[in-house]
């Protein structure tokens, strides 16, 4: 089955031009659109307005999609079946069709023109509808009115400026510069592309992150440090995790409260320019005074790093946040005052190399299962042993005269925090390990391992150098509870005998002996045997994995008269267990955050960035390196 088309087009001069097309198909579309076969360009006839299909020889049906409708001889329908040999004739808007037999067998030839009269009508009224001279402009004069203007702006401005102002807002040297990069990214200058990826395109965050994004192996941070080093950086980029998943936080970020703040808001969220980019916040081109750099303002100083401009603040998200993110664990928090309590990371059980962990809230009133036996009352007491030991061995103590935290307590490098406990280092002044000297040398037992001080015990004793009477263990130093104390003194000379050892090594594990008084012994699974075991020791070196305190703050370490203030928040005077959690809540906090000095004797900020970062939520700002999400577990093994 063929069709043939013969589209017949009037000259402008007079005259036609027929140009004609075959399509070998059993059906052809006309309408509008560009994938019709048939296509007439007319607003008047639909984008896919009817089907022409043969339905027999020379017969052919017409139907219309939908509701539409054409003219069939004379007839306004939507669907026809006509003879071709009867030469039916079709409108569709200002185009006719007449169908006529082909000379091939099965051939249908379709003539399509414009109806007379409407090439002058509707073809002109499309014309004017859509043309520049319907809205009074003409091509040519729209040209000529826009180059002149294009000239006095580009050209005749800036020349007239120049020579009859002096005060001049265009200089030719700095029109193509956005301002100054910082010192860290000077080396950049003449490398626009490296943060300007795409033309017309703002600075998107994989740029930034090419060079600081964070949890790269060490190995991919030395490559990028060595080529940053050869294009004549001056550091090392400092790496930056994200705060949350991108597509989070563009949906927790608040809209402006004013009708046009709104609308600027999605313009920019359209336009692929969010608030949540790392360059809302970190901001190049810009003078040292944080503003934009003009041509007629005398350049400032260059910032050492780029400018810190807080988009949306803390509370702007965290105030409504489970109305925007309802599957968030987060809780709202507009201000100090209605900040949840605490949530710290407790280790729920010791047992086993990796101990059972989870977060609890204050309210709850957790407990701590480190696996270690501790009373701080008794070694906070201001009478008894433990501080006429603090005060006869030098230890720091309180103004009571017992024995003061910073004893056992030691600041780490930064001060901000407190090192992992160490038993030699911070235990081992008053709790000794020493059993016996030899040679004018203490031999310790070694802390951690109890197959090892079987093994020690049985090296000495076994042998009979434990005899009693040896000058070397009669200058051992008396300390309690150590072993050296139980030991020596006792009537009769050690023979070495398996019994005689035996009893040396339960004492060691049996209470009042070295190792019971701080730790759970487990005793041998077989009778008999010597194989004693110590419950594992899990102490939690940081416990608000989500936020950070910082003990180097003199408000934090003394109140307005110059007190100690580690009694105000660890109650740890009162604690007679090692399960007690001595953290205080966070209404302990409130009382100084957020006020005023009417309202507390030392006010302080109330700004987030106190205790939380953007980049790492548990660092505050300031900290460069991000710190790790989860609480660090410090194995209290040998000092």
């Amino acid at each position: 089955m063929t069709f043939t088309l013969r589209q017949v087009t009037q000259r402008a001069g007079g005259g036609e031009i027929v140009r004609t097309r075959t399509i070998e198909a059993a059906s052809i579309s006309i309408g509008r659109g560009a994938d019709c076969d048939l296509q007439l360009a007319d607003l008047a006839v639909g984008l896919r307005q009817a089907q022409m299909r043969q339905t027999g020889p020379g017969q052919v049906t017409v139907e219309a999609n939908g509701n539409l409708s054409f003219e069939a001889d004379g007839k306004f329908v939507s669907k026809s079946m006509l003879e071709v040999a009867r030469r039916p004739h079709l409108i569709f808007g200002s185009h006719s069709l007449d169908l006529e037999p082909g000379e091939r067998p099965g051939e249908i030839v379709i003539t399509v023109a414009r109806l007379d009269g409407a090439e002058g009508q509707a073809g002109a009224g499309e014309t004017e509808t859509f043309s520049p001279n319907a809205i009074g402009l003409n091509k040519r004069a729209t040209a000529w009115v826009l180059v002149s203007l294009i000239a006095l702006l580009g050209l005749g401005l800036p020349i007239g400026a120049f020579f009859f102002n002096e005060n001049v807002l265009i200089h030719a040297d700095r029109q193509w510069t956005s301002g100054p990069l910082s010192r860290a990214h000077a080396f950049l200058e003449k490398d626009c592309k490296t943060c300007h990826q795409s033309a017309f395109v703002a600075v998107r965050d994989e740029a930034c992150l090419t060079c600081h994004r964070a949890g790269q192996s060490a190995q991919t941070r030395q490559a990028m440090t060595s080529r940053i080093r050869a294009w004549g950086g001056p550091r090392t980029p400092l790496p930056a995790a994200g705060h949350a998943d991108a597509i989070r936080l563009l949906r927790a970020e608040p809209e402006p409260g004013d009708l046009g703040g709104q609308v600027a808001h999605k313009v920019a969220i359209a336009f692929n320019h969010p608030n949540a980019r790392c360059a809302s916040c970190h901001r190049e081109h810009l003078d040292a005074d944080g503003q934009k750099s003009t041509p007629a303002k005398t350049p400032s100083p260059v910032r050492d790093k780029p400018v810190l401009a807080m988009a949306p603040n803390c509370a702007d998200c965290h105030s409504a946040m489970k109305s925007k993110l309802p599957d968030t664990a987060l809780s709202d928090t507009p201000d100090w005052g209605r900040h949840p309590d605490f949530r710290p990371l407790i280790v729920l059980s010791a047992n086993g190399p990796n101990p059972s962990v989870r977060r609890i809230a204050m309210s709850e009133r957790p407990s701590e299962h480190s696996g270690l036996k501790f009373p701080h009352s008794l070694h906070l007491s201001a009478t008894g042993g433990v501080a006429r030991m603090g005060q006869v061995l030098g230890l720091s103590r309180s103004a009571d005269g017992a024995l003061g935290c910073a004893a056992c307590h030691q600041p780490d490098a930064s001060g901000q925090g407190f090192k992992p406990i160490e038993m030699t280092r911070d235990c081992g002044a008053c709790h000794s390990l020493a059993y016996a000297k030899v040679g004018g040398v203490l031999q310790q037992l070694p802390h951690g391992h109890p197959d090892q001080v079987v093994a020690a015990l049985s090296a000495y004793y076994g042998s009979g150098g434990g005899r009693s009477g040896s000058s070397d263990q009669a200058a051992l130093p008396r300390r309690v509870p150590g072993l050296a104390s139980q030991v020596m003194g006792r009537s009769g000379a050690w023979q070495g005998s398996p019994a005689a050892l035996e009893a040396v090594v339960r004492r060691t594990f049996s209470p009042g002996g070295a190792c019971f008084d701080c730790h759970t012994v487990l005793p041998p699974s077989r009778p008999g045997s010597l194989a004693y075991g110590i419950a594992p020791v899990h102490l939690t070196d940081r416990y608000l994995p989500s936020g950070a305190f910082n003990h180097a703050i003199a408000a934090h370490r003394k109140d307005a008269a110059g007190r100690e203030t580690c009694g105000d928040c660890h109650k740890a005077q009162r604690s007679d267990h090692a399960e007690d959690l001595l953290l205080p809540a966070i209404a302990q906090c409130v009382q100084c955050h957020g006020k005023t000095a009417p309202q507390a004797p030392q006010p302080a900020s109330a700004d987030c960035t106190e205790c939380h970062g953007f980049h790492s939520p548990g660092a505050p700002k300031g900290r460069e390196e991000p710190l790790p999400q989860t609480a660090a577990l410090a194995r209290f093994e040998g000092g």
